[in-house]
């Protein structure tokens, strides 16, 4: 039996590439591949993030006990930092509201 050949007479493919080329545009296109994919998590997050602040902001102006101005800086630094909308969904809801 020909070391070339499937036991079906047909041609096996090769697993290397006699030609460098291929090699090269397969690399890019793994790279290409995973920026990609940092590209769309990057993207989640960000549209993640978003829904987050929305329903943040929206909470802020019920917080009878706030000042105006107290609510503004809270806004502030909420849309500045998203560590800050870490701890502000930490708190129970009671004091959320």
């Amino acid at each position: 039996m020909d070391m070339g050949k499937t036991s079906n007479g047909r041609k096996r493919k090769s697993s290397l590439h006699p030609d460098p080329m291929v090699s090269v545009v397969q690399n890019l296109c793994d790279n290409v591949s995973n920026r990609l994919g940092d590209i769309a998590q990057r993207i989640g997050h960000d549209k993640d993030m978003s829904a987050t602040r929305k329903m943040i902001y929206s909470s802020i102006p019920k917080m009878n006990m706030l000042t105006l101005q107290e609510k503004l800086r809270a806004t502030t630094l909420i849309a500045r930092n998203a560590e800050d909308i870490n701890v502000f969904f930490s708190l129970p809801d009671s004091d959320r509201v």
